[in-house]
This record gives structure tokens, sequence and C-alpha cells, in this order.
């Protein structure tokens, strides 16, 4: 990496304010944000020795409070896998060879691997690794991403959900995933949104240690160009103002890291009136809606069903929702 792109997405002393010290439990985190570019980072960010201890043993704990998923969230996770295929149909449907990095507890390589594709999938927690492989028989590896995984030129088709904003270099590790797509591959990355944090999150609940970097549409874009990534063509619409978008890797020569103090100022301006106002959504709101979301994961996870029944459940209902159009294969076909 050079070092305009390092001090690019490190930033300089000068232009980093601390927005936090305090993490969404209370604990101290240091948050900064770079007046230079919008981008939030923990600070200092953690060695890759800190960050192997944490997600091969700590990270599930102490982000889920369990080694293991409940149903429930397997249901909801598989729900959240289904919308996402079933939107970008069209994209997944020319994959074959698909690669999940941070495959969690494995509902997106389930659901492909029923509609005919043949998935792969990376995730250092051992605990989630070992539930992918026994649940579902999926091929997961426990391992953090290590440029010797995998052959050049692998796979038609690689997803990193919620995965970049835990990478303490997001530039290194993006251009090394990339380097795994085939000529026409696609590369999938999807991160919380801050913008959309600072209006739905209770006051002190934007940070956490697990996320490093803390993104908005733009600076998220912004990384990806200094990783030799440009948004896919056939999704830039569907994705606009989102922190989940499609990147292919782009031949041209790499840009220069750019400023963005406007951009700087308006997450400024998000964060303070986070923390004066807290969200813009009313907790009653917020709290019916999550009610509501609980309710319906019970009604469809209570009885004898299995992690299996749920995923083939939501699976069926995905492939005969989309029979009709031919936008998606059935298993077998």
């Amino acid at each position: 990496m050079s070092q305009t792109i390092t001090q690019w997405l490190i930033g300089s002393p000068s232009d980093l304010i601390e927005v936090s010290n305090k993490d969404r439990k209370g604990k101290p985190l240091r948050t900064v944000l770079n007046l230079q570019t919008g981008l939030i980072r923990n600070d200092p960010i953690p060695t890759d020795a800190e960050l192997s201890t944490f997600y091969s043993t700590d990270y599930r704990i102490a982000y889920k409070g369990a080694a293991k998923p409940r149903k429930r969230q397997a249901f909801r996770n598989f729900r959240r896998a289904a919308a996402h295929i079933d939107e970008f149909a069209d994209v997944i449907a020319t994959a074959q060879s698909v690669l999940d990095v941070g495959a969690g507890s494995g509902e997106f390589l389930f659901l492909v691997r029923e509609i005919g594709k043949s998935g792969v999938g990376l995730e250092p927690n051992e605990g989630y690794s070992r539930f992918c492989r026994e649940e579902y028989g999926l091929d997961v590896q426990t391992s953090a991403i290590e440029s010797t995984l995998f052959k050049q030129a692998s796979f038609d088709l690689i997803r990193l959900n919620h995965v970049l904003e835990h990478l303490n270099d997001p530039i290194k590790y993006l251009t090394m995933i990339s380097n795994w797509l085939k000529p026409g591959g696609v590369l999938y990355v999807e991160v919380p949104n801050i913008e959309t944090y600072c209006r739905t999150k209770s006051k002190g609940g934007l940070f956490h240690y697990g996320h490093i970097f803390n993104y908005s549409p733009s600076t998220l874009r912004a990384v990806a160009a200094l990783a030799g990534l440009k948004e896919h063509d056939p999704t830039i619409e569907r994705s606009k103002g989102t922190t989940g978008v499609f990147f292919v890797a782009d031949g041209s020569a790499r840009p220069e890291a750019p400023e963005n103090r406007a951009h700087a100022e308006s997450i400024k301006t998000l964060l303070e009136r986070h923390a004066f106002n807290g969200p813009e959504k009313g907790p009653g709101e917020k709290l019916l809606r999550k009610l509501q979301a609980r309710f319906n994961e019970f009604l469809n996870t209570r009885g004898n069903k299995t992690f299996n029944d749920i995923g083939s459940q939501i699976a069926g209902q995905m492939i005969a929702g989309r029979s009709a159009s031919g936008a998606m294969r059935s298993p077998g076909n």
C-alpha cells in the first residue's frame, strides 16, 4: 500500500477528532473521525494478533451472547439472505462458484447450494465454522483471510457481508480478495451504514470494538476504488445510497486518494445531532418493530424444527417465488 493510501485510510493527527470514548456497552473505546475523508475508525486500530484471538474464540459470545446461533437468529439470517438472493437474482444466476468470506452460521451458503451453486466459506470463529460443517454439511474453513487460501481466478462471486468493517486494513484485504475473482467475476460488499445508524441507533449505541472502520455509502466506495474496484454497472441504481454494493475489478490505474471534506462535515453534523438528540425514530416505534419481528421468528421456529428444517422452508419459498420468472435454477437443474 502506498504512503498516500495509507495516510488516507489512517488519517493525519491534525485531521482526526474524537467522536466517542466509549463503546455501545459503555466500555472504553476511542473512535475518531477523519475530517479529510469522512472515514470513522477505532483508535488505535487493533493488530492482527489481537484480532486473531478476538475472532477465533471471543467475538460470537461478546456480540451474540452464544457460541453457536439460536434458531430465531438462523431464521432471521435465512430471511435476509433469501431477500438478497431474490433482489439480485440476475447477478447470482450467472455465478456457479461462490465464496462467502465471513460465512457466519452459513445461511447464505445453504441457500446458494439449494439453487445449484458450488459454494465454500471462510469463518474465523471456531464454533460457528464447526456449526456450518456439522449442521448443514457446508464446506467452511476455520480461517482468517490469507492470500494463500485460494488460487487466483477461482470464483464467479465473492461475498463479504458485514465483514469489511471488522478488517484492520480494508484496502489490503479487498485487493487480496479481488484476485480470487475469475475474469468478469463480481464481489459483493455490505457493511453497516453509519449514516443510518445515526438516525436509528440509541445514544451511545454506535460504536464497538469489532467495527474497526465505520462506513458511509461514500467512504465504502472510496475504499473499494483504492483497492482497484469499481461498481458493477447493472446494479448501480439498485445499490444507490446504500452500503451494500457489487464491485468488479477495475483494469484502469488506481485513483489518487481523494479528499472529501464536505462529506466529513456532514458526517460530523450527523454524529453531533445524534449525540445531542438521539435517534430520529422514537424508541416506542423501534420497540414495536422489534417485538413484531421476534414474534414472527417464534412462530416460524417453534416446536421440533431443526436448523435444516428452517433453511429448507425458506429455500422452498424462495425457489417457488422465483421459478415463474426463470431467474433462478432449482436444485439439480
